[in-house]
């Protein structure tokens, strides 16, 4: 059934666009020595770097007046001199920021709540899809999972949640994927017992899974002393694997735990390999810098903030995207041999569990899920100040009048009922407009935070 299933994956893989072509690159290019890959870097950065300048108004200009690109010829050397993107500058600039050759390239609009809790609409292509779903794959195969191994995934659904089961054509395609979905956004303690008899059940060779999530599972499984399957693997993401969280991880299952790091922005960035030196930036895909509060690159081990240039997106290039988290560049390289850089750490990239009284977990992703295309924010936060107290903070886009004040009314009353479907119906909700969302004294916004989180559970 295994080979089977794993045919027709690829067979559907095959018919929908080159992700296997990608693979087998991404394969080849992860054992290139320093130099070879390193020019790869170059070769992909110039190619985005000229399509932006000939192609995107808005890189057409600051390219030029930064000195990167000359009338075809683009200098490398240069590249710091670029201004840095952020939310606000694609928002802003959003039509600039179009290339002018979409009709071309299968785009699409995607849109990103993100750590920072600022709102953005990006334009995404099916070159990027390629390259990203072949980038999972490869990161699959450094934990040990293969093309149709089974994997069962403890990720967030808002529409398993709130509105019922997924249509037949989505349960197809995770049989066919040898796939199955458990909800993260909501974990009452009946709910841990069934993903844990899921997992005995299944018997997945990878958990995928919210590092936050899992690690709750493990706690509980812990706690009450219940019998766990063992995959070949764990992989985290969406959220900071903090070390003691790790551990726990590790020891219940018994298995490695492989950390993964990315955005929707800008996909996944990088992952860790079977070494565990830390997160090895796919090259070929993206180009990170780590920037002191002056600009200038951190040296390995200082904190900086991270910076990503996309490789493979044409339809909205992302040039030296402030992405809001903060990280530190490993002091050598891997032993494992391939030549990406090396994250050694990543900080400043929580998403917090918010409680009820009763001891269910709601996964703070499932509150930025919520505001998600609501084209009158600007910037939110939410906050649990008590079990059934929540404060939200808004700060809307721009200046509204009846009709937007209107719709932004209808968004806050669905928003409040849809809190309270997973908070309890006593769940106090009040929203707050403000004219701005502090950062915290990291420099980087929290667009969850429970303040019982923090007083009751054991990191």
């Amino acid at each position: 059934m295994k080979i089977l299933k794993m045919k027709l994956y690829e067979t559907q893989l095959a018919s929908q666009g080159r992700t296997l072509q990608r693979l087998a690159e991404l394969k080849r290019w992860q054992w290139l020595d320093e130099g070879r890959a390193r020019a790869l870097r170059d070769e992909r950065m110039t190619r985005m770097l000229l399509h932006a300048s000939e192609h995107v108004p808005y890189y057409r200009r600051k390219l030029r007046e930064a000195g990167v690109c000359e009338v075809g010829r683009v200098r490398l050397e240069r590249f710091e001199r670029l201004e840095l993107l952020d939310k606000e500058r694609i928002r802003s600039h959003f039509e600039e920021l179009k290339s002018d050759d979409l009709h071309r390239r299968g785009w699409y609009v995607n849109t990103s709540g993100g750590s920072t809790g600022v709102p953005v609409r990006f334009i995404q292509d099916k070159e990027y899809d390629e390259w990203m779903a072949a980038l999972k794959l490869l990161d699959d195969s450094w934990s040990g999972r293969a093309i149709g191994d089974r994997q069962i995934r403890l990720w967030g659904s808002e529409r398993d949640l709130l509105i019922g089961r997924e249509n037949l054509r989505t349960y197809v395609g995770r049989w066919v994927k040898n796939e199955i979905h458990l909800n993260a956004f909501r974990m009452t303690e009946e709910q841990m017992d069934r993903y844990l008899r899921s997992m005995r059940a299944f018997k997945p060779v990878q958990i995928l899974a919210y590092a936050d999530s899992i690690h709750q599972l493990a706690l509980y499984a812990e706690r009450r002393g219940l019998s766990v399957f063992r995959p070949k693997a764990i992989m985290t993401s969406a959220g900071t694997l903090f070390p003691p969280m790790r551990e726990r991880i590790e020891r219940i299952f018994g298995c490695p735990v492989f950390d993964r790091y990315g955005s929707r922005e800008v996909g996944d960035i990088a992952c860790e390999c079977s070494h565990h030196r830390g997160l090895h930036v796919s090259l070929p895909t993206h180009y990170v810098e780590i920037l002191k509060p002056d600009g200038r690159p951190a040296p390995p081990g200082e904190i900086g903030e991270i910076v990503v240039t996309l490789l493979t997106n044409f339809a909205m290039p992302i040039i030296r995207y402030r992405i809001g988290d903060m990280g530190t560049w490993a002091e050598g390289p891997c032993t494992c041999g391939r030549p990406y850089p090396l994250i050694r750490k990543l900080a400043g990239r929580v998403t917090d569990t918010f409680l009820t009284r009763e001891g269910t977990r709601v996964h703070g992703e499932f509150f930025t899920h919520l505001f998600y295309h609501q084209s009158w924010l600007k910037q939110f936060q939410v906050v649990q100040e008590d079990f059934e107290r929540i404060r939200v903070y808004v700060v809307s886009a721009k200046p509204e009048d009846e009709a937007q004040k209107a719709i932004r009314e209808r968004a806050l009353a669905d928003i409040r009922d849809k809190i309270r479907i997973v908070m309890g119906p006593a769940c106090e909700v009040a929203f707050e407009t403000v004219d701005e969302i502090r950062p915290a004294s990291s420099g980087k916004h929290r667009y969850t935070l429970s303040r019982v989180a923090e007083q009751y559970l054991v990191r």
